[in-house]
């Protein structure tokens, strides 16, 4: 009995410390400590918090802003998959194989030989995946049950299935129309911006930028007032919408009353050339511009303050602005004599067009595999892309020009060379006709149009 005494007072007498340590301010502020709650109360409403403002706002106003915790995760480039008959667009990655898609897409291994056979059979080696190619995905409770994949020729490959079937490909043609469509405009700011206006698809505008460049320099010669005509091809589909274009037919360009021609004739060897307006076969010089779609950031001077360097030294040649990777082309045939990179230029390509003329190319992202030094290269081959290696304040082309060794402004220089005479077919002579026409009559409505104005 003694002992069954014994036992209950000490019993008491550990809870009895045991309590007593606990309601201890001590043992509170250590427990409190534990409390995320408390802890961040503490912070945000204590007298001494430098936040009390803060957190009384929050506390008071439910509409005040929240900050959240949030995990972040790789993102999925599927989204939920628990969709019933959900639809998703996937871009391609460089470098995407259909093994690789289909393991994207989670696939089951055992049906990935049935993907990439239905990819083969419906040409995936003549047309692989391309980086920043759409596909359009329909899956099912996770499950890809069809892939469509638009070609270039203006079908889609479809490939259909699931993992207990297996898939299997199918082309769906589109019936495809030729036509030719001939647009005129009038310059009022720009030529892009006229050409734009009436909804003339960039690479139409720069096809016609070539065709005139080695006669005229677009950002200085056109002046308001100034016409042009363009008669071009292009594919439509059944609905009517333009799936692409094609080459120009013939188009013309009339400055300050002076009507500047291109036609386009197919020999019967199959070459193709073009006439200019007087009959003639043009000569074949430079490409006015190395460099599609963009405009001159800095024109060519002797004295340029250069942006990181922070000096003015010689600015002999022209810079076009432009996004990085933008392809660079050859403004002529040449001998690729360097192709490297130093720290004031970048990576660069020069070219030799003959024992007079030089080309130049600077501050490139890269160069292309054909550019190698001592590799001939045809006029409008790519070179390289756009880039700001070297000294260079941001992504752009220095494009510069020699003739026997010395700088010439590129924008204002005329190389050609003599091809000799060739008669004109009288197709070539009746549109040339016609263009004269049409010619006066968009002149015509352009003046009464100014005057209305």
């Amino acid at each position: 009995m003694n002992t069954y005494l014994w036992a209950a007072r000490t019993t008491i007498v550990l809870l009895g410390g045991v309590l007593i340590v606990t309601m201890s301010q001590p043992a509170q502020h250590l427990f409190k400590a534990l409390d995320v709650q408390y802890a961040s109360d503490s912070l945000l409403y204590d007298k001494d918090s430098p936040f009390r403002k803060l957190g009384l706002l929050l506390q008071n106003d439910e509409q005040a802003p929240r900050t959240d915790i949030i995990i972040q995760t790789a993102q999925d480039p599927l989204g939920d998959l628990s969709g019933d008959d959900e639809q998703t667009v996937f871009t391609i990655k460089n470098g995407t194989t259909p093994e690789a898609l289909w393991s994207t897409l989670r696939g089951a291994a055992f049906r990935a030989s049935d993907f990439v056979e239905a990819f083969a059979k419906r040409g995936e080696k003549k047309h692989p995946l391309r980086a920043g190619e759409v596909i359009h995905l329909k899956r099912r409770n996770g499950e890809l049950i069809e892939l469509r994949r638009a070609l270039p020729d203006g079908g889609t490959m479809i490939i259909e299935g699931n993992t207990e079937l297996g898939y299997s490909s199918r082309i769906e043609k589109v019936r495809l129309t030729s036509r030719e469509r001939k647009v005129s405009g009038t310059i009022f700011t720009s030529l892009v911006d006229s050409a734009r206006a009436i909804k003339l698809p960039y690479s139409v505008i720069d096809d016609f930028v070539d065709l005139f460049g080695e006669r005229v320099e677009f950002s200085r010669d056109l002046q308001p007032g100034d016409t042009f005509t363009i008669s071009f091809k292009e594919r439509v589909m059944d609905d009517g919408s333009v799936f692409d274009t094609g080459e120009i037919q013939s188009a013309s360009l009339r400055i300050r009353g002076e009507m500047l021609a291109v036609v386009r004739d197919v020999a019967k060897d199959g070459s193709i050339r073009y006439f200019d307006e007087k009959g003639q076969v043009p000569s074949k010089g430079f490409l006015r511009y190395p460099l599609k779609y963009t405009r001159i950031s800095s024109v060519f001077s002797n004295a340029r303050f250069h942006p990181v360097l922070k000096i003015k030294r010689p600015h002999n040649g022209v810079d076009f602005s432009a996004p990085t990777g933008t392809p660079v082309r050859s403004v002529g045939d040449g001998l690729v004599i360097y192709s490297g990179y130093s720290k004031t230029t970048g990576y660069m390509v020069r070219i030799s067009h003959g024992s007079r003329y030089t080309s130049e190319y600077m501050h490139l992202s890269k160069i292309a595999t054909q550019a190698r030094r001592g590799a001939r290269i045809a006029r409008g081959s790519v070179l390289g892309a756009v880039g700001s290696t070297g000294l260079a304040s941001g992504p752009h082309l220095h494009y510069g020009l020699f003739d026997k060794g010395k700088y010439i402004d590129p924008m204002r220089a005329k190389i050609a060379h003599d091809i000799g005479v060739i008669k004109p077919s009288a197709n070539v002579i009746a549109r040339l006709s016609e263009m004269k026409k049409e010619h006066d009559s968009v002149a015509v409505a352009a003046v009464g149009r100014k005057s209305k104005a």
